[in-house]
């Protein structure tokens, strides 16, 4: 083992990098409470509550909830669906099924609660001078410490262990009496921070400044570990332990640091590597994965299952991770601010030493290990390290790729900014042969084939194909952009796949052979925009935003517990790299740090599903707005029947998606990423809502009730079965009215009937005449369309007659044109039109009294023509036998009744001559 010194520790140490799990950290705006957070403890259902200084916060993975109390909480301890808490005055309890209600007391205190655990079946509440202890029925009891005030007491077997300020080591019990188990002069120098018990007879001490000691026999033994030079360098706070052999150790200024007692560093948490804070007030393991922690400046997690760890300094400005390396036991990364030798501390596997090569400082594009040599391919030029000195190889800037051919070992291309650079090894030493300018722009991937012949692509959609001849330092070149296959191609990349060359694009992708053939590759690989070196039968690929495991034996796709999705929304697009620079490691080059796992345990990672929990459901009225949150066993009103469900699988640190199906509404279950569903305009009836996490089995079921409608609820069918009742006694009375009066009734209805009787036979004789007169009327009606066309048909006479006198007296030279107009005259007096209307007229109304005069008052705006078309319809002329009468064409006579019909408001359906004929009937 070795010392580390406090310097080692620092947090914004230039000189220390750390490997651990991804830490997530939660600040004030995520969780909307204040920055400090006192204490830790999560609840049977999953959910997680901190003691803010604002009240107590609750965390289900998905949502923060902030339950306010009237001062600061201090300690939290979850049992069953009880949150108990203590602080500033306070000291109580949340129901958790009904957080809405609030913080409930059970005492009135007047100091401070501190910490909260149980002992047995009691509750203890713990302050700086006493205990309070809280039975099953809630009664409370009262214990004051009668040799001084304490900071923290410790829970050990069936005892509580407390130290007064300074001073001896106490052993309590509830009710019973005191003992002292160490007095040691040694002790009173220490603040104790934690106790717990090793064996029989040792105890584990952890000291605020001092360290770790065993206790046995009242001696105290200090450990001489890095752990505990660490503990001692950052001032001890709070000791939980993690599993049998391991302890995660929070302090005052350094974070946390967890490993064994014997001094094995497993990981340090920090600042540096993302802790929210470096002062911890609460450390707390959940599900027996997460670690929780909460600092003076919000709260951070990490999961300590978690196959991928991850290397970084937040301090230290690496640059974004291109390459890595490892020759000679230590690992090089390469940047975009330079070359870095990583090498890990004596006996530690998660800390490490960083150090700038100098020389270096720039773009970094690629790192190989190439005959025990490593090559950098630089922005300003290659190099070859040489012990910690950069040897520059050429000038060739860029260098991407370095590959070694496998005919000629001594032979090795590089793609680089311009062309392909050609590197031959002379009397043991490495130079640069000539360079391939053929192809006259930046270049990327270099691939070998088994004829010697290279796949080089460019920088976009170029895909070439080469043959060198490096004797005569000249290559032959085919350009394989003009593939059918790449025809469409925006970008082209090419790997070597188990000795295979795949060539990949937006478009398409398959194998290309030696002989220039083109074969079907995997489905898997298709459109792959990056695909990883082999590493043990296994590749990394990605592809439509996806980053996936495949395995070249089976030929599928690994199904991964933790998926990759970070890693892969970190990857710089374009140039990927997941390399295995020694047996058993991957490492993953991202944006701002590097990713690191090992293949079995990624594949082998297990995640326990958990049946999801159904948080809230809130309904509310789309038309008011107003909302409401349901509760068991409530119906919901009818009005308020948009709901939305908000659920959670407590996925603390890993993205969860989720399934779900309303029954009653839906047929099919509907896939989720976030974690609420919204159910619009739902129908009254019974509905139940399931839900899963995506691909799992276990389902969380509720079924709810919409109310129906006033008319149709219970009340409402209350009302119709008394009105029924109502109505059935009314008609009852009714009945036994109406029987009592049947006898006066049936004599009435006898005289009814003889009266009925003499009214049928008057009511005969007047239809009779009635009948009579109809037809009196119809009769004439009848004679005044005949009076019309035979007075028409002489008119029609007349009018020849007129017209041969006129000819004769045109067109005969020997005719008495005197005679001609005295009997054109005679005509003219004799048939006079008007005369012949008003004969029709008087006839007319005869026939239909006071049809013109009820005519005009209901329509006072026809003119006398139109009364006059008013009544020859009324004796049901034709339009065809209306022309001549009005001396004009049938055309002519129906845009005359088309009129008319506007002029009597009639409708399309209405039919003008029925709506004439029928009038004053």
């Amino acid at each position: 083992m070795i010392n580390i010194n406090s310097n080692a520790w620092n947090a914004g140490s230039k000189n220390r990098a750390l490997l651990a799990p991804e830490i997530y950290s939660f600040l004030k705006d995520d969780y909307n409470g204040e920055r400090q957070n006192w204490d830790i403890s999560s609840s049977s259902s999953g959910a997680t509550y901190f003691a803010n200084t604002l009240g107590l916060l609750r965390y289900d993975g998905e949502n923060w909830s902030l339950y306010k109390t009237s001062n600061t909480l201090r300690a939290v301890y979850c049992s069953n669906d009880t949150i108990y808490v203590g602080g500033n005055g306070l000291m109580g309890y949340f129901l958790e099924k009904e957080l809405h209600k609030g913080f409930q007391p059970l005492s009135k205190i007047g100091n401070d609660i501190w910490k909260i655990f149980r002992l047995n079946e009691l509750m203890i509440f713990q302050s700086f001078d006493k205990i309070y202890h809280v039975n099953p029925d809630g009664l409370v009891g009262i214990e004051r410490f009668k040799h001084g005030n304490t900071s923290f007491t410790f829970p050990v077997g069936e005892k509580i262990v407390y130290q007064i300020s300074y001073g001896k080591l106490m052993e309590i019990v509830p009710n019973g009496p005191e003992r002292v188990i160490c007095d040691t002069p040694e002790i009173s120098k220490f603040l104790v921070k934690y106790v717990s018990q090793l064996s029989a007879d040792t105890f584990l001490i952890g000291t605020l400044e001092n360290g770790l000691f065993t206790l046995s026999n009242n001696k105290l033994t200090p450990f001489n570990t890095p752990i505990n030079d660490f503990i001692k360098t950052n001032q001890l706070n709070k000791i939980i332990r993690i599993d049998k052999d391991n302890y995660a150790f929070a302090t005052m200024n350094g974070g946390v640091i967890l490993g064994d007692l014997k001094g094995q560093i497993t990981y340090v948490l920090n600042r540096s590597n993302g802790l929210s804070n470096n002062r911890v007030h609460a450390i707390y393991k959940q599900q027996d994965r997460f670690l929780w922690i909460a600092t003076n400046n919000g709260i951070s997690l990490i999961d300590l299952k978690n196959p991928v760890l991850f290397f970084n300094n937040q301090f230290i400005e690496l640059g974004s991770f291109y390459d890595v390396a490892m020759l000679n036991h230590k690992y090089y990364v390469g940047t975009n601010h330079g070359l870095y030798k990583i090498t890990p501390l004596k006996n530690q596997s998660s800390v490490f030493d960083i150090e700038l090569i100098k020389g270096s400082e720039g773009q970094v594009w690629n790192l190989d290990v190439i005959d025990n040599n490593l090559w950098v391919g630089h922005n300003n030029g290659t190099y070859i390290l040489d012990g910690s000195q950069l040897k520059q190889l050429s000038k060739v800037a860029g260098g991407y790729t370095m590959l070694q051919s496998q005919f000629s070992p001594d032979i090795v291309y590089q793609t680089s900014y311009f062309g392909v650079a050609v590197y031959k090894k002379t009397n043991q030493q490495w130079q640069q042969h000539y360079s391939i300018t053929d192809i006259n722009e930046l270049t990327r991937d270099a691939v070998e084939l088994r004829d010697g012949s290279l796949i080089i692509t460019g920088a976009a959609n170029t895909l070439f194909q080469i043959w060198p001849d490096n004797e005569k330092r000249k290559v032959t070149i085919k350009n394989l952009s003009l593939l059918p296959q790449m025809r469409h191609a925006t970008w082209v990349r090419a790997f070597n796949i188990d000795g295979q060359v795949l060539i990949s694009s937006n478009d398409t992708s398959f194998y290309y052979t030696a002989d220039e053939t083109i074969q079907p590759c995997p489905s898997a690989f298709n459109k792959a925009s990056y695909i990883s070196e082999i590493i043990d039968d296994h590749t990394f690929i990605r592809k439509n935003k996806q980053l996936s495991l495949y395995n070249l034996k089976t030929k599928t796709i690994v199904p991964l517990a933790y998926k990759l999705d970070n890693i892969e929304d970190d990857l710089i697009f374009r140039y990927e790299r997941i390399t295995q620079p020694t047996s058993g490691q991957i490492m993953l080059c991202l944006s701002d740090r590097i990713a690191y796992t090992q293949l079995n345990k990624l594949k082998n990672a297990q995640i326990n599903r958990v049946m999801p929990s159904i948080t809230r459901i809130q309904y509310s009225n789309d038309r008011t707005g107003k909302e409401g949150v349901f509760k068991a066993g409530e119906t919901i009103p009818y009005q308020y029947n948009t709901l939305q469900f908000t659920f959670t699988a407590f996925r603390y640190g890993l993205k969860s998606s989720y399934e779900y199906i309303l029954e009653g509404y839906n047929k099919n279950w509907q896939s989720r990423k976030d974690n609420h569903a919204v159910f619009q305009n739902l129908r009254e009836g019974t509905y139940t809502f399931k839900v899963r996490e995506k691909g799992g089995s276990l389902v969380n079921s509720l079924s709810f009730t919409i109310a129906p409608p006033p008319l149709r609820s219970n009340l409402a069918y209350a009302a119709y079965a008394a009105l029924i009742i109502v109505l059935s006694i009314a008609l009852r009375y009714s009945f036994n009215q109406t029987h009592k009066k049947k006898a006066y009734l049936r004599l009435q209805r006898e005289r009814k009937r003889l009266n009925d009787l003499r009214l049928l036979k008057s009511q005969q004789q007047l239809g009779e005449e009635v009948k009579q007169l109809q037809e009196e009327v119809t009769s004439k009606s009848d004679k005044l369309a005949n009076l019309l066309l035979q007075n028409n048909k002489k008119k029609e006479i007349i009018d020849k007659i007129n017209g041969e006198l006129k000819h004769i007296r045109e067109n005969h030279r020997f005719v008495d044109g005197r005679q001609i107009d005295r009997l054109s005259k005679m005509i003219k007096v004799n048939f006079d039109e008007k005369k012949d209307w008003l004969v029709f007229e008087a006839a007319f109304s005869e026939a239909h009294t006071n049809f013109f005069k009820k005519l005009r008052a209901k329509h006072p705006n026809l003119t006398d023509l139109d009364l006059k078309l008013c009544a020859y319809l009324k004796v049901n002329l034709s339009s065809k036998e209306l022309a001549p009468i009005l001396k004009i064409t049938t055309r002519s006579v129906d845009l005359k009744k088309y009129r008319l019909k506007k002029k009597l408001n009639l409708s399309k359906e209405q039919s003008l001559k029925q709506y004439i004929m029928d009038f004053d009937d």
